[in-house]
This record gives C-alpha cells, structure tokens and sequence, in this order.
C-alpha cells in the first residue's frame, strides 16, 4: 500500500469515527495470495519437521482447522476495525479457525509483509476479549493434500511449527461432492 493510500484509509477512519459512521472490514480475496487460498482444510503436525524447526517432535497443538466464512468480517468489533482501517491492513480472508475444540474467529491479513492470522478469544463473556495473532507461511506443493502450513509467533523471531495437512478420508470427499 502506498503512502496516500495509507493516508486515505487514515483519513477515513478518522473521519467514520468522528462522525460517528460505522467502518466495516471489507473483505478483499485475491487468488494470488498464497495463504488465504489455500488454507482452509485441516491440519496435522508434522512431527519430522516441527523436530527439526522447533527442537521438538510434539506442539501444544496438533492439530488446526480453518474454515472461511465472510460473516466474521462483519462481527469484529468497532475498535479493532478502526485498528485495521488506520494501518490500511487488507483483509484477504475471514472465518473460523479450531484450535483444541475451539472455533475461533479469525482474518487473515498482512503485517510488515508477512502473512498472519489474527484471531480473537473470549474474555468475560465477549467472544472477541482478547485478541491474538501469528505469523503463517504455506508452501504449495503441486497437489493440495501434500501442501505444508507453518504457524509461528507473533513477531519474526519465534521458531514456526510444521503442519501437513489432514488427508481427506472416502466420507469426507463423498460430502464435499455433495456440497
């Protein structure tokens, strides 16, 4: 994004807030965008290479679902919305992600040029209390099942995790033909 399109979406957020204007995220899906094309399915941890990366076979999660669903967009809080429009941050995917049984609402976006996730998890009652974040990188591999899912740290120093993903069982791809 460019300094006066940085500008831009500064100046109107200032202004929805000030005028007491809603801002909403506007979704903005781009095919090109290696993560958010690619990340819905669910994933496994690739014990091998998080070993290598990691200095440790197992993860305090083994395993990640994403889904998209455009409609979470549309539920973040004001505050946090504000956030996204002053940074001129593009959203290039919403939905839920399942982390130890629990759907969580996420967007992926971009900071400093790297692809994260943010997410949010409840706090006192409200579903989006505390926000989180990391840092993803998926390598394409010339077919999807043998696709790899890194998920690291907030900041670029944390060591990533390995994922592969979840390979589809007979039932799961007779329902997918069905959707």
């Amino acid at each position: 994004m460019t300094r006066t399109q940085q500008l831009l979406s500064l100046a109107i957020a200032i202004y929805a807030v000030n005028s007491g204007m809603a801002a909403e995220l506007r979704i903005e899906p781009d095919k090109e965008n290696v993560v958010s094309s690619r990340l819905v399915g669910s994933w496994q941890l690739h014990s091998k290479l998080n070993e290598r990366l990691t200095g440790k076979a197992d993860s305090r999660h083994n395993k990640v679902t994403f889904r998209s669903d455009p409609s979470v967009a549309k539920q973040v809080p004001q505050k946090y919305v504000d956030v996204f429009i002053a940074r001129g941050m593009r959203v290039y995917m919403a939905g839920y992600f399942n982390m130890k049984g629990k759907d969580l609402p996420f967007l992926a976006t971009t900071i400093h040029g790297n692809s994260h996730i943010m997410f949010w998890l409840e706090r006192n009652g409200e579903r989006f209390g505390n926000s989180e974040s990391f840092n993803v990188m998926l390598t394409v591999a010339k077919d999807s099942p043998n696709d790899l899912l890194f998920i690291g740290g907030d900041f670029n120093n944390q060591p990533f995790s390995a994922f592969e993903r979840v390979k589809a069982t007979k039932k799961d791809q007779a329902d997918a033909k069905t959707d």
